[in-house]
């Protein structure tokens, strides 16, 4: 008996010794994170003005500051790395980010990801606006006719058009509907029936959009103007029409309109005839008519035809023309279709080129 009152005491004092050493391990080791949170949402997306500036992103997260980093994912698409924006951990509930002065002629923007040991990573976005210009450059994707203007024709369906892309150095944009002078209009009563402005404004590289009623007459909708300014740059003015719709009858003659042609209507054309060598036709429909080019006898369409043909509705008139002299060696043949509603074949003309 006194044996083993002996050993209790000691048995004791091992574990004892054992908890002990296991509690000084594990003393300096920091619990795992598990919260990470903007204070305010709303700093998610921080908008800086053109000159330097400094703001400060108020995070609520229980890591240690050791654990929090923040990194880049995302520049300006034309830069690498956003050299112009400097972001600090302050503190364990802080992030300073700065933007430099921004002497550029457009908006420069980073994306920056926060992260706090094994938590799913905030990211936030920053924005910085750039100084107006003095002298303001605009262009538009619209290309000019022969004469210098600019002509758009919408479908005769209606709804939301993309009328051109506005490209400019200023903050953004705008357009009204304006008079032959340039003028806006303020008289509603004189505003176009047919189409109204959906975006009346918009940045650099954004599209003017124009709202259009479908066309039920068998005429064209015309007499709109827009004028798209910014800055001191040079306006551009737009005439804005709308197609009739697509027919459903079309009546084929010769250029004097005193010789109806039956579909199909056989042409043909020399060896070296081109663009100079045109076929007019004056033609009769109840509404538009679109141009395919086909296979002989089908109605599948050529990808590259070799000819070229012009059909403007408002005139009546429709021109055929070989777009080369034909090098072949051959003869070589292709049909062209005028369609109208529905795609429907109103008319087939049958084209040959000599080859030899």
């Amino acid at each position: 008996m006194k044996k083993v009152k002996f050993l209790t005491p000691v048995l004791a004092l091992a574990a004892l010794a054992f908890v002990g050493c296991s509690s000084d391990d594990n003393k300096d080791v920091a619990p795992a994170a598990t919260r990470l949170e903007l204070k305010d949402p709303a700093q998610v997306a921080l908008t800086f003005p053109a000159t330097r500036q400094k703001q400060t992103i108020e995070i609520l997260t229980d890591a240690a500051v050791s654990e929090i980093r923040v990194s880049q994912v995302k520049a300006s698409a034309d830069e690498a790395d956003a050299g112009w924006c400097i972001v600090k951990v302050e503190s364990a509930s802080e992030i300073s980010v700065e933007a430099s002065d921004n002497n550029g002629t457009a908006f420069r923007t980073a994306t920056y990801a926060i992260q706090a040991g094994s938590l799913t990573p905030i990211e936030f976005t920053v924005k910085q606006d750039f100084i107006e210009p003095e002298n303001t450059e605009m262009s538009i994707s619209l290309a000019a006719d022969s004469y210098g203007s600019y002509t758009f024709m919408a479908p005769a369906a209606g709804g939301d058009v993309s009328i051109t892309t506005v490209t400019t150095t200023a903050h953004q944009w705008t357009a009204i509907f304006c008079d032959w002078r340039g003028d806006p209009i303020e008289n509603e009563e004189a505003l176009p029936a047919y189409c109204t402005i959906k975006t009346p404004s918009g940045a650099s590289g954004e599209a003017l959009i124009l709202t259009f009623q479908p066309n039920a007459a068998f005429s064209m909708q015309s007499g709109a103007m827009v004028k798209i300014s910014s800055g001191n740059a040079e306006p551009f003015v737009i005439h804005v029409n709308q197609d009739m719709p697509l027919a459903t009858s079309a009546i084929v003659m010769d250029a004097d309109c005193t010789e109806v042609y039956q579909s199909p209507h056989a042409v043909s054309f020399q060896k070296d005839a081109s663009t100079a060598s045109k076929l007019v036709f004056g033609v009769e429909a109840n509404g538009s008519c679109e141009v395919k080019f086909v296979e002989v006898g089908t109605t599948t369409e050529v990808s590259e035809p070799w000819l070229d043909s012009q059909y403007r509705g408002v005139d009546r008139i429709w021109t055929v023309y070989p777009s080369s002299a034909n090098e072949t060696g051959s003869d070589r043949s292709l049909d062209v279709l005028l369609t109208g509603q529905n795609g429907v074949e109103l008319f087939r003309l049958k084209v040959t080129q000599a080859g030899a």
